[in-house]
């Protein structure tokens, strides 16, 4: 099933059924900022429905790079009925038209400073990027701090955000064999995207930093890095832990 203004123009969304108690919202099949501002759109507009109890069968919805995960509560109702509603409120021109001008707009209080040190004792990938990319470190040091990101979505692990959009010179491809251990605060590279590792896991993105501290983001928020040195994170890192030992 798809939304579109008129039988001229190209749908606007696909509404699938993913599971017993989900559909999967569709947009256009790409890493786009435009596209991903339409999924936050449909996403505040269903929260409205929630929120308000026109939708009791609304449970919770998920937002990912070109798609919108709304999963049911099938005591109220079942997935082809839900699927029909949707297609239906997709297909109301008002609501397209509204999705179609939705733009990655950001509020005050969702746009991020976060601190990084690009100190290479904490950025096992650094001279490597720089190296493939053939610029100096200090040179990818700029270009990654340059951009103002977009939080696509939330994923792979708790509060894992997918930022984007990377610089051209530095994106670079996953690591052919994944570490076992990546540290929590860990900021690395995976083509187009950069992300915060958010706690010790095993990974596969190129590691060009690490963050001293770093707020919950949700999808939608913007984020901005700030290169500090190695003396700013210990102190800081000092710190955080401290206070940690006194609560």
């Amino acid at each position: 099933m798809t939304a579109r203004l008129s039988d001229s123009q190209q749908p606007l969304a696909q509404v699938e059924i993913a599971a017993a108690d989900a559909l999967l919202v569709r947009f256009a099949n790409r890493i786009d900022r435009k596209i991903n501002a339409q999924v936050l759109a449909l996403r505040d507009a269903l929260q409205q429905r929630q929120q308000s109890g026109q939708w009791p069968w609304l449970l919770e919805l998920a937002p990912a790079y070109h798609s919108l995960l709304v999963q049911l509560d099938i005591r109220h109702i079942m997935p082809d009925a839900a699927q029909y509603q949707l297609q239906q409120l997709l297909a109301q021109p008002e609501l397209v038209l509204q999705l179609q001008a939705a733009t990655p707009a950001s509020k005050p209080d969702t746009i991020h400073q976060i601190d990084v040190c690009y100190h290479p004792e904490l950025a096992a990938d650094l001279q490597a990027i720089a190296s493939a990319a053939n610029l100096s470190v200090a040179e990818v040091i700029a270009l990654h701090t340059q951009p103002t990101y977009h939080v696509y979505a939330l994923g792979f692990a708790p509060q894992f955000a997918y930022l984007g959009d990377v610089p051209e010179p530095l994106r670079m491809p996953r690591l052919a064999t994944p570490r076992q251990q990546v540290p929590a605060g860990s900021v690395a590279i995976a083509n187009q995207q950069t992300a915060i590792y958010p706690r010790t896991s095993p990974g596969g993105w190129q590691l060009i930093g690490r963050a001293v501290s770093w707020p919950q983001l949700q999808a939608g928020d913007q984020v901005r890095f700030r290169s500090i040195s190695l003396s700013y994170y210990q102190q800081a890192a000092a710190a955080i832990h401290s206070a940690s030992a006194r609560e």
